[in-house]
């Protein structure tokens, strides 16, 4: 099918989220709740989730049932000498689960603040991320979010601006089971309960009882409806929607014990464990806690990169619920995963605004930074064939109003300072329905 073809066939599918329910159920439920009438809805719906997630529990048995004869020990993670350790008051983790992990771990460093290097080395060896991928990823990490000097960034965010969790810059709107910046009132970096709860259910509801391709496109199509409705500042420019598209990809591709699509699955035990989602019967909700890999945990064997990630994020994922970006393919046959990644490459310095109101001089510096690091993987003489980028010669071009703001690049949406730092585990995040944003 088509991509084009794909546009006009992509329908929301929020109403998913609570098999059962008719869609004027859904739609009665959604627009005349209030929110404490939406979380009593939302328990009664939810009724046996207790047994829902016992349903989703041990489902292989054994190491990894059909495929343990097929894995690798070199490939059994942690490794000895990289057992999980709590993050302590002064580390700074973040709205990335992989990355946290990888910190908790010892693979990066465990005070959360990260070198471009160490990311890609921590990443390959951790989940066996492709290097294209994992070097696209920490570049636009370091540009937006860090100190090019260093090369360096914060998993969270400890020094103001600083830090992943920055707005629409990596961190993105549309997050597997983060809240919008707007719709957690500055909350975008801990486990929302109640976006884990409806993932949970759309896995327990799947014939495979797992978080296949699949049940990751439902989640999208419901959160980005979520958000659609109720986030006025949503924001989808291509590089946070690439990141936003792929992390639904993520989960299978990478939390999977094994490789996915060979055999690997993508189960509760290991999904729950890295995404740092403890479930607590009593309280009917999910406990935000660190992130970790469960026992017996096996990385994919092969490496996932761009291509892939792209092709996965643009070909499945988004046609379930298309929010349009600044591409200028979108609507034709021209939108590929080429495309869209060479309008990143090549429109880098409309990107670089997001990071520095600074100088032409500045500026000029972070666009030759960031694609000295992109030439090797996206550049003319490599697969994709993206053509060199160019500076525009007009400073006032590429900067956009509040651009050094943690906001985001255009308007800073209320917010509470208190759900803007680094992360607090151990605690319940986002009780209430996906029915109202908490701002």
């Amino acid at each position: 099918m088509k991509f084009t073809q794909a546009l006009l066939l992509a329908l929301p599918a929020l109403s998913a989220a609570y098999p059962g329910m008719s869609n004027a159920d859904v739609e009665e439920y959604t627009r005349k709740r209030t929110v404490d009438e939406a979380s009593l809805q939302e328990r009664q719906l939810l009724t046996g989730l207790i047994g829902t997630v016992q349903a989703l529990t041990n489902t292989v048995s054994g190491l990894l049932g059909a495929v343990a004869n097929n894995i690798s020990p070199d490939n059994k993670r942690p490794e000895p000498g990289y057992g999980f350790k709590a993050p302590g008051a002064g580390d700074s983790r973040g709205p990335c689960p992989g990355l946290n992990l990888l910190a908790n771990h010892g693979y990066l460093p465990r005070n959360g603040h990260v070198t471009f290097q160490q990311v890609l080395e921590a990443t390959s060896r951790g989940f066996n991320m492709g290097a294209d991928l994992a070097t696209v990823l920490a570049t636009f990490a370091v540009l937006a979010d860090g100190d090019t000097a260093t090369e360096s960034f914060y998993l969270g965010s400890l020094t103001g601006a600083d830090g992943l969790n920055r707005h629409s810059t990596v961190e993105a709107d549309v997050s597997p089971n983060r809240e919008d910046y707007y719709n957690g009132c500055g909350d975008n970096h801990h486990l929302s309960s109640r976006m884990f709860k409806q993932n949970v259910g759309f896995a327990a509801a799947d014939s495979s009882k797992q978080f296949t391709m699949d049940v990751m496109t439902k989640q999208y199509a419901a959160n980005a409806q979520f958000s659609k409705d109720n986030n006025p500042y949503l924001y989808y420019f291509p590089f946070p929607q690439i990141v936003s598209l792929g992390a639904f990809a993520f989960y299978p591709n990478f939390f999977s014990n094994g490789t996915y699509g060979a055999g690997g699955v993508a189960n509760y035990e290991s999904i729950s464990s890295i995404v740092g989602a403890e479930y607590d019967s009593k309280a009917g909700n999910f406990k935000y806690v660190p992130e970790k890999w469960p026992e017996n945990w096996y990385r994919r064997a092969t490496p996932y990169g761009v291509v892939q990630a792209l092709t996965d994020a643009f070909l499945r994922i988004y046609p379930a619920n298309i929010i349009v970006p600044a591409v200028a393919q979108v609507g034709t046959d021209n939108l590929s995963v080429q495309t869209l990644l060479c309008d990143v490459y090549q429109g880098i310095n409309s990107v670089t605004p997001l990071i520095a109101a600074g100088s032409l001089e500045d500026t000029s510096k972070l666009v030759t930074w960031a694609t000295n690091k992109l030439l090797p993987v996206l550049g003319k003489n490599t697969a994709l064939g993206c053509p060199d980028s160019t500076l525009s010669p007009n400073a006032q071009d590429i900067l956009f109003p509040n651009a050094a703001k943690v906001g985001g690049p255009e308007k800073s949406p209320p917010k509470s300072d208190a759900k803007t730092g680094n992360n607090v585990y151990n605690k319940v995040y986002f009780e209430s329905a996906p029915v109202k944003p908490a701002c």
